[in-house]
């Protein structure tokens, strides 16, 4: 007997369920692809990656709450969603939509004020005064909003010591936007190989940025087939 296609899918997962072989989930989180997409394929592939279980997460979760309770006239933690190709999807949370524009909130501790001077650093971030977007946060509001079609978003830093804040402008970059998209279908391409049996050695881990490495539970992986540098890391 035959059944519709969405029966039969659904079937199916029954089916991996029960051998203990289940799908591939097909979402990418738009929080994922501005860091190491070989992580990114492998979370994928082997189902850990959930971003709402990150201290960080919960964290930013519990005062996009207080806000929502607190501010009226937006809308919070807005489900985004981008087809991608072969039933992928590229999915998030914008933290929330005011009209026709996109607002994300960020909460940064400056609890040692002095130290960029003492260390003779820059002075980006050192205070809220000199805060700034990361690179990171813009991708991922433009990606938001390139998703939900808005042309401006707004980025809040806020001062986690006292809750003052900042506010940055950020226009829509459409090429930004297709680049993002670009990193999204490397990481389906990624997830197909593991799936086949190969390992994404064309995916580079994230060079220098070695605080990536360091916390990713595959970094023994990454070690034994391409980064041996990565077993110095402590």
């Amino acid at each position: 007997m035959e059944h519709p296609p969405e029966i039969e899918e659904f079937n199916d997962r029954i089916r991996r369920a029960v051998s203990g072989n289940p799908p591939v989930e097909r979402r990418i989180w738009v929080t994922s692809l501005s860091h190491c997409l070989r992580k990114t394929a492998l979370s994928i592939y082997l189902n850990t990656y959930n971003p709402s279980k990150s201290w960080e997460a919960r964290i930013g979760s519990a005062l996009h709450g207080w806000l929502g309770e607190v501010v009226k006239g937006a809308d919070f933690e807005v489900p985004v969603e981008y087809e991608l190709r072969d039933g992928w999807k590229l999915v998030g949370k914008a933290d929330a939509v005011k009209g026709d524009y996109v607002l994300e909130f960020k909460f940064k501790g400056f609890e040692n004020k002095n130290s960029a001077e003492d260390s003779g650093k820059p002075a980006k971030n050192r205070d809220l005064e000199h805060a700034e977007p990361s690179k990171e946060w813009i991708e991922q509001i433009n990606a938001y909003m390139g998703i939900l079609g808005k042309e401006k978003g707004y980025i809040y830093i806020f001062d986690r010591n006292g809750l003052e804040f900042r506010v940055f402008e950020v226009p829509f970059d459409e090429r930004l936007f297709r680049r993002f998209i670009k990193r999204a279908e490397r990481v389906i391409e990624a997830v197909e190989e593991l799936e086949q049996g190969k390992f994404p050695k064309w995916i580079s881990t994230v060079g220098n940025k070695r605080w990536v490495c360091r916390s990713c539970p595959f970094r023994p992986i990454c070690a034994a087939i391409d980064r041996e540098w990565l077993l110095e890391l402590e």
